[in-house]
């Protein structure tokens, strides 16, 4: 064999399939390290493909659950009063005698309160602080137009502010 015709041989050797694009190609030879490897197509990923008109059009529907937004509403006026043994909060809110006491949710640690009246007036009402110093229990107690509540201090000494400062 001449030279010419070794040259012609290996290079048919070498060329690649022809129905292959160079994107195609180029992804087959180089794999992951492929500069083109982002456009090749992916498992279970939906493919739009372009009808050729600039017109924006509907690609698919989708249900949503729609679900009822809460809408909360901070309690931002109270009263409150220390005494030796007990610090009591009063909130004033209009009717919550009548308002079922299952709605009224109180939760608490040695150093937070958090009171949750749900369903009041269409709105969840939150009071939420870090208290000054620790209590030991709470309780509750429903008036007319009025919730109190009572906090067990764990140490008896006076309290000058309900709130700790941050």
């Amino acid at each position: 064999m001449t030279s010419a015709e070794d040259t012609k041989a290996s290079a048919e050797a070498v060329t690649e399939p022809v129905d292959l694009s160079a994107l195609h190609s180029n992804i087959q030879t180089k794999g992951q390290n492929s500069y083109y490897y982002a456009h090749k197509p992916r498992d279970g990923v939906e493919v739009h493909e372009w009808d050729g008109k600039a017109a924006p059009r509907l690609l698919k529907k989708e249900e949503f659950n729609t679900q009822e937004v809460e809408h909360v509403e901070s309690i931002t006026t109270y009263a409150w009063a220390d005494g030796k043994k007990k610090v009591s909060i009063y909130v004033t809110l209009e009717n919550i005698g009548e308002h079922p006491e299952e709605l009224i949710d109180v939760q608490w640690t040695s150093s937070t309160l958090t009171v949750r009246v749900l369903k009041y007036q269409g709105k969840t009402r939150v009071l939420s602080m870090k208290l000054y110093d620790e209590i030991s229990d709470v309780k509750t107690k429903r008036k007319e137009n009025q919730l109190v509540l009572l906090l067990h201090k764990a140490k008896e000494f006076s309290w000058y502010s309900l709130k700790k400062d941050n």
